[in-house]
């Protein structure tokens, strides 16, 4: 791949990989199933780390499910305090904004959360990735300097990520994974541009 990945050829890369969608059907559904999301989160783990790896996109195999289980765990940790944490403060605080008659703000203010959670959570998992190591997360002003460094570049993608996520949400399971899938490898690849220079 190029030097400085392009969001458009990457996300046609990854739409022509041999078996993309299958590979999206399998995680779409497990991710409907909470516990057996874990198995969806294992993959987009393993994506990440094989994406950093090669510098390019590819889909890795749904094999070695204990491991793949495992690989889960490491994600939720990082989606858990990265992404659903900072949303479920803005739902929080969209149902306070609302109580007072600020209902229309509170809605662009949870869309404004997700689009930021989703960019921190794509640093922090590129983070942690570089060591496996779980402390390397709480480096939080490390994580926020790595989102502010990149965010004109990953603003498309995390727009993108969002809209998914606004009109596929009936089909949540496959909106996420779908989506998660586009993130992660972009970011990956973009970070890794960053570090290779």
């Amino acid at each position: 791949m190029k030097e400085t990945p392009i969001f458009e050829e990457v996300f046609n890369r990854l739409l022509k990989l041999p078996g993309f969608w299958v590979n999206l059907l399998i995680g779409g559904l497990l991710s409907f199933v909470p516990i057996v999301n874990l198995f969806a989160f294992g993959y987009l783990f393993r994506l990440s780390h094989a994406v950093r790896r090669s510098g390019q996109p590819v889909l890795p195999a749904w094999r070695d499910w204990s491991g793949l289980f495992q690989d889960g765990l490491r994600f939720a940790v990082v989606w858990l305090g990265y992404w659903l944490l900072p949303i479920l403060c803005a739902c929080f605080v969209t149902w306070l904004m609302a109580c007072i008659g600020l209902g229309a703000l509170s809605n662009i203010f949870l869309l404004s959360v997700v689009l930021l959670a989703t960019l921190l959570f794509s640093s922090a998992l590129y983070r942690y990735n570089m060591r496996k190591d779980f402390k390397d997360l709480l480096d939080f002003a490390l994580i926020l300097r790595m989102t502010r460094m990149e965010w004109p570049r990953l603003l498309v993608p995390a727009l993108v990520f969002l809209g998914m996520m606004v009109l596929f949400l009936p089909f949540y399971g496959f909106a996420i994974f779908a989506g998660f899938l586009m993130m992660i490898t972009y970011t990956s690849l973009r970070f890794r541009s960053l570090e290779q220079s």
